[in-house]
C-alpha cells in the first residue's frame, strides 16, 4: 500500500470536534510525509457533498494531479464530526 493510500485508510477514522477534520487530515499527511503541514490547504467542496456529508478537498500531491477528497458529517448535537469516506481522485 502507498503512503497516499495508507493515509487515505487513516483518515477514514477520523473522528472529532467539528471544526478540527480539517487540522487532523493535515496532521495525518505531514506524519505520512505526503506533505509538509504548513503547506497543505484544505477546501470545503460543496459540489462534491453527498448524502448529508460535507466535502473537503486537497491537493497534497498537486504535482502528480491527485486530490484527496474527505467527506465528513457532523452529529446530531453538532459537535463531533465523523468522517464517513475519503477517497484519491
Amino acid at each position: 500500500m502507498s503512503r497516499l493510500a495508507a493515509a487515505v485508510e487513516r483518515i477514514k477514522t477520523i473522528e472529532c470536534p467539528t471544526g478540527e477534520v480539517e487540522y487532523r487530515v493535515a496532521d495525518i499527511l505531514d506524519d505520512y510525509g505526503i506533505a509538509n503541514r504548513n503547506e497543505i490547504i484544505i477546501n470545503r467542496d460543496k459540489s462534491l457533498d453527498r448524502n448529508g456529508a460535507q466535502a473537503y478537498c486537497t491537493n497534497p500531491m498537486e504535482n502528480m494531479g491527485k486530490s484527496i477528497v474527505i467527506l465528513a458529517k457532523s452529529g446530531l448535537d453538532d459537535y463531533v464530526a465523523k468522517v464517513e469516506d475519503a477517497y484519491i481522485k
